[in-house]
């Protein structure tokens, strides 16, 4: 797995996290807000509630102190028909239950008792009749008023409900707005980032950015990769040139060497040193030599057979070949001879440094699809002295090699920088890792074509053959459409 999709897999993008510390925020500043509305609307409430209760008990009670007897009746009648006022004397044997000594209720009931007198009673339930039940005194006798308990109730009603929902949803809506403002650009400078590591050549960044600080990074970006251009290039240029050039003299003596007179071991010496030297120079031509087509669809284990065909591995007596589980229906997006050199490149490479100790090259080439048919996986294991694992990030780098006594054989130490290069400009990655029993194992990972894309790039290429069978004037092949329909 590359370092990239590692940070993928192990962080949270910076989108979701912005976004989420804002809906965090939202939150909390709305609890806040509500919070300090109940705080500073608490007394005001609990004066008003407390303030109707001693209002209508004293009203109450001298309506019916100044009533004439013979109308008490007619008026406790009319009380609890229109107002919704009983009265009934208290008993001593009564079952109360208190009003709340908490919140508003609690504040409520001190103000009442600050009003009619601190023995005054105010209860939600009395004899297990619900209601708001207040004590008030008549010549000595201790009566209960009962009325509606709903003037208890905070006046926010459901109206609030839906005025929170809905700026609920517009904070939503404003947090997205927002969080995709912040984080759009630095998710564009990260896909920059990523189509560089990949060795391609991006569309440059926009230098008209709202913002000071994106731009100047974006201009800082920009003259990057052209910096990196140029370098890329002049280093092209020295390896072509010195790669070109030694061709000729190393030819010359190979050609002066096979013609002198020598004895054969000698001669035999010599020419495994020129061929040394020329596989060198080769793979100076490789390194430096940079594609500019366009990438396109690849059959992988076509591409793995075909390359294990043209290294002659199969005929070789001191190779035992195990190429097992090569599936033919795993496509991916590469450059062909890229591709069929980075695993000749593994080939190679295994053939240098993977022999036994009996000099047998035991490979081992495998090609399986993860579980979640997103990556594909060729898998290249010897069984010789392997590799440690403190050597494995240098090896990859080019110009690197591993302990010359892991085989006696010395390169130049572009083979896996090579594969790594090639295999990047995919969006792949190369692992490297222990054998069993024992050995290096070489991990490369590709892309697949995922269904709708492998679709898409079949339509393409089936464009692309018909036009070109119509421009040499032959048979154009047979599309898509009619193998199905055949």
């Amino acid at each position: 797995m590359s370092w990239i999709s590692q940070l993928k897999t192990s962080r949270p993008s910076l989108f979701w996290r912005t976004f989420l510390l804002l809906c965090g925020l939202l939150f909390f500043s709305v609890i806040g807000w509500l919070q300090s509305f109940r705080v500073l609307s608490e007394l005001p409430y609990s004066q008003g509630v407390a303030q109707h209760i001693v209002s209508t008990v004293n009203l109450t009670k001298y309506a019916l102190v100044t009533a004439d007897p013979l109308y008490r009746v007619d008026l406790l009648k009319t009380l609890a028909a229109r107002e919704g006022v009983l009265i009934s004397p208290r008993d001593p044997t009564d079952k109360i239950f208190r009003i709340s000594s908490e919140g508003y209720n609690g504040l409520i009931d001190q103000l009442v008792k600050t009003s009619l007198g601190p023995d005054t009673i105010l209860a939600t339930r009395v004899n297990g009749n619900d209601g708001l039940w207040v004590t008030f005194d008549i010549d000595g006798d201790t009566y209960w008023l009962q009325t509606k308990d709903d003037v208890l109730d905070p006046p926010y009603g459901t109206t609030w409900l839906w005025w929170a929902l809905a700026a609920g949803i517009a904070s939503l809506f404003g947090a997205t707005l927002l969080a995709r403002h912040v984080v759009q650009p630095l998710a564009r400078l990260s896909a920059f980032a990523r189509e560089i590591s990949q060795g391609k050549k991006p569309e440059p960044l926009p230098e008209d950015a709202t913002t000071a600080e994106i731009q100047a990074v974006n201009v800082s970006f920009n003259r990057m990769v052209e910096d990196l251009g140029h370098m890329e290039a002049d280093r092209e240029l020295l390896l072509a040139g010195v790669s070109h050039d030694l061709r000729t003299p190393i030819t010359r003596l190979r050609l002066e060497v096979e013609l002198a007179d020598l004895p054969g071991d000698s001669r035999e010496a010599m020419v495994s040193d020129l061929e040394q030297m020329e596989n060198i120079v080769n793979q100076f031509l490789a390194y430096a030599r940079r594609t500019n087509e366009d990438q396109v669809m690849v059959n992988f284990g076509e591409a793995v057979t075909a390359a294990i065909h043209n290294a002659r591995i199969e005929t070789d007596s001191s190779v035992e070949l195990t190429a097992s589980n090569l599936p033919d229906d795993i496509f991916v997006m590469a450059h062909p001879l890229e591709l069929s050199r980075a695993i000749q490149n593994l080939i190679v490479n295994a053939q240098r440094y993977g022999r036994s100790d009996d000099g047998i090259l035991r490979l081992s080439m495998t090609l399986t699809k993860s579980p979640d048919g997103r990556t594909a996986t060729l898998a290249v294991a010897d069984q010789g002295k392997g590799l440690p694992e403190d050597q494995r990030a240098r090896v990859m780098r080019p110009f690197e090699r591993g302990e010359s006594a892991r085989s006696g054989v010395t390169g130049s130490g572009l083979g896996l920088a090579i594969v790594d290069r090639i295999v990047k400009r995919s969006g792949g990655s190369v692992e490297l890792a222990d054998a069993d029993p024992h050995g290096l194992l070489v991990l490369v990972n590709f892309p697949v074509l995922q269904p709708s894309t492998l679709k898409k790039a079949l339509k393409e290429q089936d464009k692309a053959a018909q036009k070109l069978a119509k421009e040499e004037g032959l048979v154009p092949p047979p599309s898509m459409e009619d193998k199905k329909n055949s």
